[in-house]
């Protein structure tokens, strides 16, 4: 089985939003053995949509839409939806007869929520309003799903997912084997006899500061492909033993936690931009506290100079977000801890503050290991929660290649 994803949304094109539903679908119908073609972004326009089902439809057997189901004039997958398959839209009674019962009094959001494509099957949105809609189409399926990522995810799991999976007949799974300390040829030679299978497949991907071994395999079930991919496994970490990081199921700060302690090396954060975003998502780590010494979270100027030793001229001639700030965070914070190594983040989240030489978005950040002190600057995009959230991102990676190496 063939698919393809169109998303809707004008903000979309905008980059007003990320595709997060794009994500979650790649990775269901992977794991529903569905091989993915293409995915379309197309803004809020009824003909432009219904042209991008019409296309989609004559390539692939699924065609999976994202976005466009509320109740406003904007909403209008529906409406394309019928124009592309000439399949009349009509009240669906368990779906108004819903919507009463939730007290919900807009007679104009009650029909646009009610009105669905003749003969489509319904799956249920136990977070939002909107249910799944599967329509089917001379032998194929075109399938309109909510925007917001957790109602996507509420109507897979309430029976879209398996309904995918008898579709693709298989379970595809995939795993991932982090290796840190070694050259990506070094880990093909290694790995050389298990890369000529068929089925589990095997493959080294180069990522910053690590190599990952993907294994993946094709089944008939999710047990089955689990027990193909756990004899592998077990023969990569058996050959790796000294050199595995984590898995792909751990997380950057689970990753950091276990070479960190293979090492036995001790972390420090001051943390500015981020406001704690770090020190929180190392403490989610069973086990840490004999890794993770402690963190300052430094908002202020007076706290930076008060508590880390930021030096008032720093502060006067180079301002908080600054180089020379970072660095001597980094080193402050890790004076306070005597530990072996410590991070620092600085930086403007917006919405206001931004100026031409440090727009939003700018962040600093410095690593201090032994008697090395680096820093550097990155500018993100995004609201101030993901530029905050992305400066994270980047400590925690930054601190596992500084190590691995």
């Amino acid at each position: 089985m063939k698919a393809e994803i169109v998303s809707t949304g004008t903000e979309l094109l905008l980059g007003k939003s990320c595709n997060e539903d794009a994500r979650i679908l790649c990775e269901v119908l992977a794991r529903c053995g569905i091989d993915v073609y293409r995915y379309t972004t197309v803004g809020d326009n009824v003909k432009r949509i219904a042209e991008a089902y019409s296309e989609a439809l004559d390539r692939v057997d699924i065609v999976l839409s994202t976005g466009g189901l509320g109740g406003t004039e904007d909403d209008l997958s529906k409406q394309a939806a019928s124009l592309a398959t000439s399949i009349p839209l009509e009240k669906n009674e368990e779906i108004e007869s819903f919507l009463r019962n939730k007290k919900v009094k807009s007679e104009r959001i009650v029909r646009s929520f009610s009105s669905i494509p003749k003969g489509a099957l319904l799956f249920e949105n136990t977070v939002g309003v909107a249910p799944g809609i599967v329509v089917p189409v001379k032998g194929k399926y075109l399938i309109l799903l909510p925007g917001p990522p957790e109602e996507l995810k509420s109507i897979l799991k309430s029976g879209l997912e398996k309904f995918l999976r008898k579709l693709g007949g298989a379970y595809i799974l995939s795993k991932v084997i982090r290796i840190h300390g070694l050259r990506e040829s070094d880990v093909e030679d290694k790995i050389h006899d298990l890369t000529l299978f068929s089925n589990p497949t095997v493959a080294t991907f180069l990522k910053k500061g690590w190599i990952e071994i993907s294994i993946t395999a094709k089944a008939k079930d999710k047990a089955s492909a689990i027990e193909m991919i756990s004899k592998i496994e077990s023969e990569i970490t058996k050959r790796f033993s000294k050199d595995v990081i984590g898995k792909s199921e751990a997380t950057l700060e689970e990753s950091l936690y276990h070479i960190f302690k293979r090492r036995g090396l001790t972390i420090s954060v001051a943390e500015s931009i981020t406001g704690g975003m770090i020190a929180s998502r190392l403490v989610n780590v069973a086990g840490i506290s004999s890794v993770f010494m402690g963190g300052v979270v430094s908002y202020s100027n007076d706290s930076k100079v008060k508590i880390l030793g930021v030096t008032k001229d720093t502060i006067k001639f180079h301002g908080a977000v600054s180089e020379k700030c970072a660095i001597e965070m980094a080193i402050g914070v890790r004076r306070i801890f005597r530990t072996d190594v410590s991070i620092a983040t600085t930086g403007i989240a917006g919405p206001t503050g931004g100026t031409e030489e440090k727009p939003i978005g700018t962040v600093w950040f410095a690593l201090t290991y032994k008697d090395d002190a680096i820093a550097w600057k990155r500018v993100y995009a995004g609201n101030r929660n993901e530029i905050r959230k992305t400066a994270s991102e980047e400590a925690l990676d930054a601190l596992i290649r500084r190590i691995a190496k």
